[in-house]
């Protein structure tokens, strides 16, 4: 293989390499937010009254179940 054909393999390759980095870089950020939003959430609605709860569906059990739950789960 020619010196040439190789530059360009390798760029190829290192080009490959960052796409894929990035890729992972985003979803790491994207799973961050996600997190993030549903700890601001969670805290939010553990302060509702029972009035806007109860405009919202939710009883006083169902919010505190749903605040007590951990920033990563679902």
């Amino acid at each position: 293989m020619r010196p040439l054909q190789m530059q360009a393999r390798h760029a190829a390759a290192a080009i490959r390499f960052a796409a894929a980095l990035a890729r992972g870089t985003l979803g790491a950020v994207e799973t961050l937010q996600l997190w993030m939003e549903r700890y601001r959430e969670r805290r939010a609605l553990a302060t509702l009254s029972d009035h806007l709860l109860k405009d919202l569906g939710l009883s006083r059990c169902d919010a505190g179940r749903e605040s007590g739950k951990r920033f990563w789960e679902g």
